[in-house]
């Protein structure tokens, strides 16, 4: 509990810090100097990377490499923690992560959410699902980069494999034939497990980029889904 409390202080002390005298600052000259264009997005990245080397509890190998962007990206991963998500707000400037709508109405995580313009998504509803599928669409047809967890949500604690994954991201990236680079996370379960209101101390997690995979070379949306279920069950064994 102790180091879950620390973990949510620092979360508002670095967010405030970095909103008043950089985010800021450099959202605004982004209005009048289009060359500073996604600075104040970096600058969130730079934020939540100083956040976690402000934690003794964190141990992580994270080797996170994204291919020369030419057009929108689509991130996909299996999910076993929180976790997951701020390491990658850590290691990708710019990522819109799709999440439930929910966790927007957290204090600070909301604010940190909302103002990485991540894409919310209400559970259980299926208008909500299909908006999001195309928002999804719109932001990696402007060149953005975009992180779905096709399981949906997080497994439980020492869960082995992979979950059954959903089919919508796959659609979009055969689709629009954008590249799909699957992240594998190991571990973060172990160090901010589901279900538990606390972090354990010093559990080392990994986290890594898989090759790219082009979605237009696929037939159907289904057999890239199932290559890339393939991909990520191997690099998990």
């Amino acid at each position: 509990m102790f180091w879950l409390f620390y973990f949510l202080v620092s979360i508002g002390v670095v967010s405030l810090l970095f909103c008043m005298f950089l985010v800021g600052p450099l959202y605004v000259l982004e209005k009048f100097f289009p060359r500073l264009s996604g600075s104040s997005e970096r600058a969130v990245q730079v934020g939540v990377r100083v956040l976690l080397n402000l934690q003794p509890w964190y141990r992580a190998d994270v080797q996170i490499r994204l291919p020369e962007k030419n057009g929108g990206l689509l991130l996909v991963s299996n999910h076993r923690s929180h976790l997951d998500a701020v390491i990658l707000l850590s290691r990708v400037p710019g990522i819109r992560i799709l999440a439930k709508k929910s966790l927007f109405a957290i204090p600070v995580l909301s604010w940190m959410m909302r103002a990485t313009r991540q894409i919310g998504v209400e559970r259980g509803r299926l208008e909500a699902w299909a908006q999001a599928m195309e928002t999804v669409r719109r932001q990696l047809l402007l060149g953005e980069t975009v992180h779905i967890f096709p399981e949906m949500t997080r497994c439980a604690p020492g869960y082995h494999g992979l979950q059954h994954f959903t089919l919508a991201p796959f659609l979009v990236a055969v689709q629009e034939d954008v590249p799909v680079v699957p992240v594998v996370f190991r571990n973060t379960d172990a160090a901010w497990p589901k279900g538990l209101a606390r972090l354990r101390f010093r559990r080392p997690v990994e986290a890594r980029t898989l090759a790219p995979i082009r979605g237009g070379r696929f037939a159907t949306a289904e057999d890239l889904k199932n290559e890339v279920f393939r991909q990520l069950s191997e690099a998990m064994a």
